[in-house]
């Protein structure tokens, strides 16, 4: 964290942690504010002055202990705990749109904070540098982390494409679109230089007929359980994608793949949630920011999509076609 916090100039006075286990009952674990005391004597500032911020229940109890602002940021667990109606004092999208909320609640809401609608014109770049640098972290530990996960998941669309089956996709708004995405490059072609033909793939997100026929009917919980039953057949595949991987249309899609024969590959993020245990594969993102995580699921449905089709052509599965073909 201090590595990629110095790569922006920014750095950290002081890191404080509680060792004990929850049942200890110490005076330093959240919600306890013992370690928020210790910062306040050090930097000799009222705790009542300071803000909190977090993505947890315990973070915002932090606060009402210490009589500090809570700034509930939407990244982590955040959005989940907003929907649950934590309460809060603010939220904000991540960690930088909390400094500027802060700073304008100091009374820093100068005409620099107006130029860029909200955000500093200094600071524009920087916050360009730094999604990019963080997006390219997140893809760098990817590769790291998750190259077997990633090969086994290649495998497993092969095998099944290889025996005449097909993939079947689902997950729910940014995910959604991705299905959609990666379908296409199957379905279509994932690039003019490597002509062949279609491989079968259905998104199973794009029928809004089906989806609000079956949301009515059965309840949006089963909107792709419902189409896995009437489309899928043992054998295939079902790529199910949850930034949270706790998505419960796609959780329970997956549940009913693993009681038909039908294998399964999740994308999710460093949580995981439920999908690690109920996959075949599932590859985790190593990031808990949404937005890290889905630019890396459409990356992996590239390479997912790229390595099948290559080791399709070279065990004769699959023939190159010519562009009038």
């Amino acid at each position: 964290m201090n590595a990629l916090l110095e790569i922006q100039g920014v750095r950290l006075d002081a890191i404080y942690y509680c060792p004990h286990a929850p049942e200890q009952g110490c005076a330093c674990r959240k919600p306890q504010p013992g370690l928020a005391e210790m910062a306040a004597r050090t930097f000799h500032f009222p705790l009542e002055h300071g803000w909190i911020i977090g993505d947890k229940p315990c973070d915002m109890e932090l606060a009402r202990a210490c009589g500090a602002r809570s700034i509930l940021v939407r990244t982590g667990y955040g959005a989940q705990h907003e929907l649950e109606g934590l309460s809060y004092d603010h939220v904000a999208g991540d960690l930088l749109e909390a400094a500027h909320l802060i700073l304008r609640q100091s009374g820093h809401s100068s005409a620099k904070l107006a130029s860029a609608g909200g955000i500093p014109m200094e600071s524009a770049a920087d916050r360009l540098r730094g999604h990019v640098e963080g997006s390219i972290e997140t893809k760098r530990r990817l590769l790291a982390e998750c190259e077997p996960d990633i090969l086994a998941a290649a495998r497993l669309l092969t095998r099944s494409l290889a025996q005449g089956k097909k993939i079947l996709l689902c997950g729910n708004g940014g995910s959604a679109a991705d299905c959609q995405h990666i379908a296409a490059e199957f379905v279509s072609v994932l690039t003019q230089q490597f002509l062949r033909p279609g491989l079968p793939a259905i998104a199973l997100t794009t029928d809004s007929s089906i989806l609000t026929a079956s949301a009515n009917d059965f309840g949006f919980e089963g909107i792709f359980a419902r189409q896995l039953q009437a489309l899928g057949s043992p054998g295939d595949v079902l790529l199910g994608i949850s930034t949270s991987g706790n998505s419960r249309n796609v959780v329970r899609a997956i549940e009913y793949a693993r009681k038909n024969g039908i294998h399964s590959v999740g994308l999710t993020g460093a949580a995981g949630g439920c999908l690690p245990a109920l996959c075949d594969v599932c590859v985790r993102v190593p990031s808990e920011v949404t937005q890290f995580i889905q630019e890396s699921h459409i990356l992996l449905g590239h390479v997912l999509c790229d390595l099948a089709e290559q080791s399709l052509l070279a065990s004769g599965h699959l023939r190159t076609v010519s562009p009038e073909s």
